[in-house]
């Protein structure tokens, strides 16, 4: 069975790590099979043909018949192979559409209102301090001179 499995990753091109990553066993498990180690399990030989339909399993297990099934059209395996038949039908209708130019959005931000604290003059109350604070969270103090009544 060994051989049959070394045609099918010829057949694909397949070098032992790929054919192990195409059908989702461990490289380990190729290598043991190749080298003639181990005998595939089931699960191998089912990866193997759903994988590649086109494998006869008779022929995969028993060695009997042709490696191709009876009616299954010829796998390609180069994408350019493929290419004439994935031709795709193209109907030439003219376009109709007007190109729209992106504008840079416009963001503002609202502050919310403060209403002004209307403080009425008391001669009992005196400023002591006035702090003004920056857009640029830098601040300043000011402390007023003491005035002398003499």
């Amino acid at each position: 069975m060994k051989n049959r499995i070394l045609q099918v990753m010829q057949r694909e091109g397949l070098t032992p790590a790929k054919f192990a990553a195409a059908i989702d066993i461990q490289r380990s498990a190729v290598s043991h099979i190749t080298t003639g180690r181990n005998n595939p399990s089931l699960d191998v030989i089912m990866k193997i043909l759903e994988k590649y339909p086109y494998i006869d399993p008779d022929w995969l297990i028993y060695g009997k018949g042709n490696m191709m099934r009876k009616n299954t059209p010829p796998v390609q395996t180069d994408l350019f192979s493929l290419a004439p038949l994935i031709t795709p039908k193209v109907t030439a209708a003219p376009e109709n559409r007007r190109e729209i130019k992106a504008e840079k959005p416009v963001v503002t931000i609202k502050q919310p209102v403060q209403e002004p604290v209307i403080v009425k003059k008391n001669e009992s109350k005196n400023v002591t301090k006035i702090m003004l604070f920056y857009s640029d969270n830098t601040f300043e103090t000011f402390i007023p001179e003491k005035i002398n009544k003499d």
